[in-house]
């Protein structure tokens, strides 16, 4: 296959991957565990500090 080191199993394109482009990763490789939950909208803060309400984490 490919060089690169993404999944190429389920891989999108990389063309129209917009997730990979901007983070370098697919998205089920994001870390959520330590993070815990945002008190705004109680979804799980992911390892750039943002959640499902834009960012309102911090």
């Amino acid at each position: 296959m490919g060089s690169n080191s993404r999944s190429e199993a389920f891989a999108i394109p990389l063309e129209i991957d917009d997730h990979y482009k901007r983070y370098r990763k697919e998205p089920w490789e994001v870390e959520y565990g330590q993070f815990g939950y945002c008190d705004l909208c109680n979804s799980r803060i992911d390892e750039f500090g943002y959640c499902a309400c834009g960012g309102a984490a911090d």
